[in-house]
């Protein structure tokens, strides 16, 4: 049934009241932003008489920003700082020092953010207001960064180091020896090759994925491997440079704990590019609370994306794991 030309009018009205009721709403809310480009320095005394700021530009003179700056802000979503100013930067929506090696303020109310892999540390007061769940996953991640960032001497666990006089096997005492099995001997080769002391562990870690995929190639196998097979297959490819893929997840598994890390070999399947699934394993490595896939032979016959890899961002997925077997020397 058609409307009346009266009745189109009435609703014509009505959306237009409407309309305008909103716009007077939209004008009547107070400002939500704040800028900081006359100042060079923010305190808890800067944004106390305005709770409900969402975002703040700070500017090019603030030469100075306490751990109580942002305390209270719940309102709090973004801030952002001149590309000019020399002590502060933002990514992200959230604060950080020039280099980003410390989180300064994570707005309470952004609900996500990227973390820069060069964060280290978090300043007191930097979660304030924060969910406890995010709070958590922040921390994790920038406790994973600061473990990884570490140098070799500051590793606290069993490891590989470089001295004066070659790589040497570094006891939880910290007394060093040689390497004493053949296992740690091909290990330190591919350390000693691809790493030097002045690299981060995490640096080293990279280095010696490359250097491994690099060096290493496929060999088509029919057996499938049982028992404590992990030392026989890692040294096998070690010392031949050809393995399938239990020989390179069992291999890097060590190269990995030569590093310093917890490292286990994983069995399972993924998908086939004949379609289906295949069985196929791969080496996972724990960062701080978090355990993560490095597939040096797929890396290898894919050309890249195997490191450092989820469950949920591994490029074959899904990937199923059915066993798992932690490495040591």
């Amino acid at each position: 049934m058609k409307k009346s030309v009266q009745e189109t009018n009435r609703i014509g009205i009505k959306w237009k009241v409407c309309i305008a009721l909103m716009v007077a709403a939209v004008l009547l809310i107070p400002a939500a932003r704040a800028s900081a480009s006359d100042l060079t320095r923010i305190d808890s005394s800067t944004f106390r008489r305005s709770p409900s700021i969402s975002t703040i530009h700070i500017g090019s003179d603030v030469t100075e920003i306490t751990a109580e700056a942002f305390k209270g802000l719940m309102n709090l979503r973004s801030i952002t700082v001149s590309e000019n100013n020399m002590f502060y930067t933002s990514y992200s929506n959230c604060l950080y020092n020039k280099d980003c090696s410390e989180l300064l303020c994570f707005p309470a109310a952004l609900s996500g953010a990227m973390i820069p892999e060069s964060t280290v540390s978090i300043r007191e007061n930097a979660l304030y207001g924060v969910s406890d769940s995010l709070r958590e996953q922040v921390r994790d991640v920038v406790d994973a960064q600061a473990r990884e960032n570490v140098m070799e001497w500051q590793v606290p666990e069993e490891r590989f180091v470089h001295t004066a006089s070659g790589l040497k096997w570094k006891n939880a005492d910290g007394i060093l020896s040689d390497p004493d099995t053949e296992l740690k001997k091909l290990v330190a080769s591919v350390i000693d090759s691809s790493t030097t002391a002045d690299m981060s562990q995490k640096k080293q870690l990279q280095k010696c994925f490359d250097f491994f995929v690099a060096t290493s190639s496929y060999e088509r196998k029919t057996d499938y491997p049982s028992g404590n097979w992990a030392p026989d297959y890692a040294k096998e490819i070690l010392s031949t440079g050809k393995g399938n893929c239990y020989n390179y997840a069992a291999a890097f598994a060590y190269v990995a704990k030569g590093l310093g890390y917890d490292a286990r070999v994983c069995t399972g399947t993924v998908m086939s590019s004949l379609g289906g699934r295949a069985p196929h394993a791969w080496t996972e490595i724990r960062m701080g609370n978090n355990w993560y896939i490095f597939d040096t032979e797929m890396q290898g016959a894919k050309g890249s994306g195997y490191y450092k890899q989820t469950y949920d961002t591994y490029p074959a997925k899904p990937i199923q794991q059915l066993t798992s077997l932690a490495v040591s020397f």
